[in-house]
């Protein structure tokens, strides 16, 4: 497994929504946010609330630029187009935003909901 320092980290403004894990079955649960930033590993965005370290949480990711074609994803020139992408994450960091009063949450992928 990678660690956080082994990834490249890029910044993106991607629109992010975030829920618990029971959220996988019903979406009525999602918060809406943005990434700060994300790699290979996980995530890293800002949460209206304290998630709990250690919790599992349903993540979509809405990315610019690319799009799903048969099983693999391409990029595409436009960034109008926009590909969904879910997953299952393991919230590893949390810390108060004194600023914005927000949390600034880390999670690391564990799996890919397709």
């Amino acid at each position: 497994m990678l660690s956080a320092k082994t990834c490249n980290r890029l910044s993106k403004d991607y629109r992010i929504e975030y829920g618990p894990f029971s959220s996988l079955f019903s979406e009525d649960n999602l918060k809406t946010t943005r990434v700060k930033n994300v790699s290979a590993s996980g995530v890293l965005f800002s949460a209206d609330e304290e998630l709990q370290l250690g919790s599992k949480i349903v993540l979509s990711i809405h990315v610019t630029g690319w799009r799903q074609e048969d099983l693999t994803s391409k990029p595409i020139p436009e960034n109008a187009s926009v590909l969904q992408l879910k997953a299952i994450a393991e919230v590893v960091r949390v810390e108060r935003d004194p600023e914005s009063g927000s949390y600034r949450t880390g999670a690391r992928f564990v799996g890919r909901v397709h």
